[in-house]
């Protein structure tokens, strides 16, 4: 009986430990924006690249075909507006479902 409450025991104290650890470490939060579109294919892949690359704040692309996302990583010290990526990839006929980053997330075109 006292060995299964030694056990019992140590191991609590281990627990206990190991979310000490987890619980300490720092939460960054991702400057990404993620944008959700109806239809994606290997031309809109193209066309988003296209669009986005030149953007002065936009650092880097990362379209997923099967899940039809955009992801875009702002510039070096760069922030990314939900309006004008928004705006962006609406002229190229590819309006978001959804669009997710820092400023929050939206189901229709941002205000700002």
């Amino acid at each position: 009986m006292f060995a299964k409450q030694w056990l019992m025991t140590v191991g609590l104290v281990l627990v206990g430990l190991v979310t000490m650890n987890t619980a300490a470490e720092p939460v960054v939060k991702s400057q990404n924006t993620v944008m959700t579109v109806g239809e994606m294919c290997g031309g809109c892949v193209t066309k988003i690249t296209a669009k986005l690359k030149p953007m002065p704040e936009v650092g880097q692309i990362t379209c997923d075909i099967p899940t039809k996302t955009v992801t875009v990583t702002p510039a070096a010290g760069k922030t990314l507006s939900p309006k004008t990526l928004w705006e962006a990839m609406d002229s190229i006929g590819k309006t978001p479902k959804s669009l997710t980053g820092p400023s929050g997330t939206f189901k229709s075109k941002p205000k700002a």
